[in-house]
C-alpha cells in the first residue's frame, strides 16, 4: 500500500482534495509547538487530510446548529467514516478519524499544508490553488507510515496580490498586520446572537461571517 491508494480512495469516497501529511512534522509544526496539550495520537505515524469544497454558492455548509455542528462538517464526519471503512476493508489499514477541535485530534491547517493541499495566507486561513481559502478539513490518524504528498513548490498566492481579505473584516482582525482573534471572536458573537430562522425545524440558525474568506480572489467560486 502506498501513499497514492489511500489518497485515490479517499478521492473516490466524495472528497475532492486529499493529502498525507508526516505525524512527527506535524508534531513540530507552529501550532503544535504552541500548545501544551497532547493533540495528536502518540501512535499515529502519518495523517489523512481531507477537503471538502465550500463555494460561496452554498453558504448553508457553514450554518451551524442542528446536532450540535455545521452540515459541511456532518458531510465530512460521515466520509471520514467511509474513507475509514473503504481503507479497512480495500487496503487492510485502519484510519482513526480525529475531531475538528485541536483538543480532540490536531490542527488541521498545520496538517493539510503539510499535506501539500495549500499554503496559510495572510487571511491566516489556509489557501489552496482549487479553491482558495473556501474548503473545510477532516483529518484521519494513521499507524502506518506513509510518505508526505507534495504540493506545488511554485504557489505563492499572496506575494503579488492586493490582500483584499485584510480590508473586508468588519471589526479590523487585521488592523495591526496580523490575525487578532479576539476581534473575530467579536464578530462572532454578533452572529451568534443574530440566528438566521428561529423556526428552521432543523435547528441550523447561525451564520458565521465569512468575509476574509470569501475576499480571497484564488480559486474564486
Amino acid at each position: 500500500m502506498n501513499t497514492h491508494c489511500l489518497v485515490d480512495l479517499a478521492l473516490r469516497s466524495g472528497v475532492l482534495l486529499a493529502g498525507i501529511a508526516d505525524a512527527d512534522a506535524l508534531r513540530m509544526s507552529p501550532s503544535h509547538r504552541e500548545t501544551t496539550q497532547q493533540t495528536l495520537p502518540e501512535t499515529a505515524r502519518s495523517v489523512l487530510v481531507l477537503a471538502l469544497h465550500h463555494p460561496m454558492t452554498k453558504p448553508e455548509l457553514d450554518h451551524w446548529g442542528g446536532e450540535g455542528d455545521t452540515r459541511g462538517n456532518l458531510s465530512l464526519i460521515l466520509t471520514a467514516k467511509i474513507v475509514a471503512e473503504k481503507a479497512g476493508s480495500e487496503l487492510g489499514i485502519r484510519p482513526v478519524p480525529l475531531g475538528y477541535q485541536p483538543e480532540q485530534g490536531t490542527f488541521l491547517k498545520d496538517a493539510a499544508v503539510l499535506a501539500g493541499l495549500g499554503v496559510i495566507g495572510k487571511n491566516n486561513l489556509l489557501i489552496t490553488p482549487e479553491y482558495g481559502s473556501r474548503v473545510r478539513l477532516k483529518a484521519l490518524a494513521l499507524e502506518t507510515e506513509l510518505p508526505p504528498t507534495e504540493g506545488r513548490a511554485d504557489f505563492d498566492p499572496c506575494s503579488s496580490c492586493a490582500a483584499p481579505c485584510l480590508t473586508a473584516c468588519p471589526q479590523e482582525a487585521f488592523a495591526s498586520g496580523t490575525y487578532d482573534r479576539a476581534q473575530c471572536r467579536i464578530q462572532m458573537t454578533i452572529d451568534e446572537a443574530t440566528p438566521l430562522d428561529p423556526a428552521d425545524p432543523d435547528g441550523y440558525n447561525i451564520s458565521y461571517c465569512r468575509f476574509c474568506e470569501t475576499a480571497c480572489p484564488v480559486g474564486r467560486t
